[in-house]
């Protein structure tokens, strides 16, 4: 493991279409400045499967099964499931017409406490990415227009938000049962990987930037 690396991170998380997550962690016990590290993940050396720190993500109290329309697998290195929802400025648009950027996908309800702490480090990052080969997409779950826009308005957030409002996209199609939750899609709409739970802004560049050198 590089002993530079910082902070630590949780990414590539495969979600299958039984909803099964996959998920590498690189870590280190050091963290840079003010920022609040996230949790390690607890890793099992003899099953590889990852035991997430529980105040990382929270559940959806409003949320009920749905009957799933169609199965979607999600794999790294295959297609990310596209779709089409309408944002906050009114207009459709679908993951595949971000082709040619790196997309950062975060599902997230204006309810969620981590989503909230997660939001200001969310803008930093599209801000000082917007104009290069990055977006972010925040995909408001479950709620109304009003509810969502009343939320970015007063936080004053300027990235383009999604809004998912009968949770289709969420549940069905990226398999989305906690709060906040990223997907990492890469440049030609193939699918990296993903971290359940909040996110520091060290540990969102890191992973772009691996992202970007194609150590990821």
């Amino acid at each position: 493991m590089n002993k530079k690396s910082i902070i630590a991170i949780a990414i590539l998380a495969i979600i299958l279409v039984v909803g099964i997550y996959y998920t590498v962690q690189d870590k280190n016990d050091t963290n840079d400045g003010n920022d609040t590290p996230k949790e390690d993940a607890v890793i099992d050396e003899n099953n590889d499967k990852e035991t997430l720190p529980e105040e990382k993500v929270e559940e959806d109290p409003a949320e009920e099964p749905q009957e799933e329309e169609e199965q979607v697998t999600l794999e790294r290195g295959k297609p990310a499931p596209d779709f089409t929802l309408t944002t906050l400025a009114g207009e459709e648009v679908s993951l595949s017409d971000y082709e040619g950027k790196i997309v950062m996908m975060n599902f997230w309800a204006t309810w969620c406490t981590y989503c909230d702490q997660e939001m200001p480090d969310l803008q930093r990052l599209y801000e000082e990415n917007k104009d290069k080969d990055f977006v972010v997409l925040a995909v408001n779950v479950g709620e109304d227009e009003k509810t969502a826009r009343d939320y970015i308005d007063e936080g004053g957030y300027t990235f383009p938000v999604l809004l998912d409002e009968d949770s289709k996209v969420a549940q069905q199609r990226y398999y989305v049962s906690a709060y906040p939750t990223s997907y990492y899609i890469d440049k030609d709409g193939t699918l990296i990987g993903a971290v359940p739970g909040m996110m520091t802004y060290p540990q969102m560049t890191q992973i772009l930037e691996q992202i970007r050198n194609g150590e990821i």
